[in-house]
């Protein structure tokens, strides 16, 4: 009859826990935290007893969860520390009986699924440390410069004999949410691609406590920086900024109206003229043009429909009636103080209408020209659609070089929070609401 024998560890007696399968070469002493090669009678590599608690993780060997429909086991960890900027990130090895060995990588809150790609072509370490980017499997990948890590701790199970202070070169590839790392150590080259994962989800599949969810800063590679808004935005925007600007090309050529009638006026004598109306298509626009601002200012302008005031402007005040305006009866603003040519647009059914030209002071040389033209097309909205889309393309390099800066771990410099929350944002309130008054400007026809 065979017997099993426990396994104890060869410097403290502890027994050793095996959950990750055949192809495990090295395992950690949970107790005296001794590096134990298995293929070499468990002879002992190193220690790291005075470097556990380095810093605590949400994530613990012997967890279970499921990731991708898969159930993985947590058989192994490993800290690696980047060694030119000092910044760490911790690998946990995922072991499943049906799937095999995969990796959950965990950086302040960030968390990613890794498992070795075998299906890339052939990719040679000096080339990619000179190009900038890489299409693989139909994605465009962005090629980051490579760095050296080394190996600060060490834990559980590993697939292969790991030292304290063993180095590894990396080039990483990022596609967000994808990723594929290159890794080369002295023996080899190994490829994994990587998926960014939703640390609430991760957390709640391998039932971490919830006072040990670590939230992160939104700031990561294989994050991506706009992907669920920004970047959808901007090419939905640079085809409508397209499209509107062809419009407006095209209607520029096209949009010379048709000339209906001129009224002069002078301060001899009040004018009056009738004029005809045919097409509801588009807007009916008056042109007041005066030999001065003084000249301008001493003219009311009235348009009555049987007896009826439609419209009237002078200096001080407009008035809009009700059938040709959405607008109640208001006073509504006018020209400004130095103007001499004024654009006004109405939207003016077919039919007759009467347009009279009023001195207010005929002791005051004045003279003014009134033309009148259907069919126009106001272009004034495709303008502050187009000022709006541009600034949030604004927006969006500002907050992008935010984000850089973060990966970077750069500081301050003119994208300093304070620059951009104490002046940008306040002036882009401020042109929003200037922009929407102006529409509503544009809007009443004045």
């Amino acid at each position: 009859m065979s017997s099993i024998n426990a396994i104890k560890c060869p410097k403290c007696a502890a027994p050793l826990q095996f959950n990750g399968g055949g192809r495990v070469k090295s395992i950690t002493c949970a107790y005296c935290k001794s590096i134990l090669d298995i293929d070499n009678e468990f002879a002992i590599l190193g220690n790291f007893k005075n470097t556990q608690h380095e810093h605590e993780l949400p994530f613990k060997i012997g967890m279970k969860g499921f990731i991708e429909n898969i159930e993985y086991t947590i058989i192994g960890r490993v800290t690696y520390t980047e060694i030119d900027h000092e910044f760490f990130w911790d690998d946990f090895l995922l072991f499943s009986p049906l799937y095999g060995y995969a990796w959950l990588t965990y950086e302040k809150g960030h968390i990613s699924y890794a498992k070795r790609e075998r299906h890339l072509p052939l990719l040679v370490w000096d080339e990619m440390n000179r190009i900038e980017s890489i299409t693989l499997h139909e994605l465009n990948y962005k090629v980051e410069a490579p760095y050296t890590a080394k190996i600060s701790y060490i834990e559980g199970e590993l697939t292969w004999v790991a030292k304290k202070h063993d180095k590894i070169r990396i080039i990483d590839m990022y596609a967000p949410p994808f990723g594929i790392s290159m890794e080369r150590t002295k023996n080899e080259m190994e490829f994994y691609a990587s998926k960014y994962l939703d640390n609430t989800l991760v957390y709640e599949a391998f039932d971490v406590p919830q006072d040990e969810r670590v939230k992160n800063n939104g700031v990561h590679e294989l994050l991506g920086f706009g992907e669920n808004f920004f970047k959808p935005f901007l090419k939905i925007s640079a085809i409508a900024l397209s499209i509107l600007l062809t419009t407006l090309f095209v209607f520029f050529l096209a949009n010379q109206g048709k000339a209906v009638t001129s009224v002069f006026g002078s301060n001899l004598k009040e004018n009056s003229k009738e004029f005809n109306i045919s097409s509801e298509k588009y807007l009916t626009t008056l042109t007041l043009d005066a030999t001065s601002k003084k000249a301008l200012n001493n003219f009311n302008l009235t348009i009555k429909q049987k007896e009826e005031t439609l419209f009237s402007i002078n200096k001080t005040i407009t008035y809009i009636n009700p059938k040709i305006s959405t607008t109640k009866h208001l006073k509504l603003p006018t020209w400004e103080d130095d103007a001499k040519e004024v654009l006004v647009y109405l939207n003016l059914p077919k039919g007759s209408y009467t347009l009279s030209l009023s001195p207010i002071d005929i002791n005051i040389s004045s003279k003014l020209t009134v033309q009148i033209r259907e069919e126009i097309m106001r272009f004034n909205y495709f303008v502050w659609i187009i000022l709006f889309i541009l600034s949030v393309w604004g927006i969006y390099w500002i907050k992008k070089r935010r984000y850089e800066q973060t990966l970077d771990e750069e500081e301050g410099g003119f994208f300093a929070p304070f620059v951009i929350y104490f002046v940008f944002y306040p002036f882009l309130a401020f042109f929003i609401v200037s922009s929407l008054f102006k529409i509503f400007k544009l809007m009443v026809g004045i």
